[in-house]
């Protein structure tokens, strides 16, 4: 049985700690090319069921990210298609809502907002710069954001959100909030 148990646990360590990391991907590839893959978002979305079950939280609870993620892509489709965001970043936000939940969903979209204004004010700022200083032209990763015409890489405000909120998750164990904080 003690086999089992250590089992378990490394498998939702493992599981958890998806999370954090398949934001981080989607974080780096909106930034470096303004696309997130689908591939993060379909997996972090998921990867709650086997970590929440995992960690032992009830059925209705998981029903409740879902929904909460559910609703985060709704909102998200009626944002795209008017054009404020992209489809990836309507995805990473709605698989994130499933990790963050119904209880901590204000928090995070407020993070998501500063986090969001943040980015937006550095990009305009390295764009205005970009007139003075040519050399910002030359860094292959930083050049696409210099283009007046492009937009704000937001899935990198929504990713940073949701590692910021990560430890809040139901789901995380108990003693990495301990390690951590």
């Amino acid at each position: 049985m003690e086999i089992l148990q250590i089992v378990l646990t490394i498998t939702q360590g493992v599981v958890v700690a998806s999370f954090p990391l398949l934001m981080a991907y989607a974080v780096v590839s909106d930034f470096r090319y303004f696309q997130i893959p689908n591939w993060p978002s379909v997996i972090v979305a998921i990867a709650f069921l086997p970590a929440a079950l995992l960690g032992g939280v009830d059925f209705l609870a998981v029903a409740v990210h879902y929904g909460t993620g559910l609703a985060l892509f709704a909102g998200g489709a009626i944002l795209f298609a008017r054009g404020f965001i992209g489809g990836g970043d309507v995805k990473l936000l709605a698989a994130a809502g499933v990790w963050i939940g119904w209880a901590d969903i204000a928090p995070y979209l407020l993070l998501v907002a500063l986090f969001g204004g943040a980015v937006a004010l550095i990009v305009l700022c390295l764009r205005r710069l970009a007139d003075r200083l040519p050399s910002l032209a030359r860094a292959p990763w930083l050049r696409q954001h210099l283009v007046k015409e492009q937009g704000i890489p937001y899935g990198v405000a929504i990713g940073l959100a949701a590692i910021f909120m990560f430890f809040r998750s139901a789901v995380v164990p108990w003693s990495w909030t301990v390690m951590f904080f």
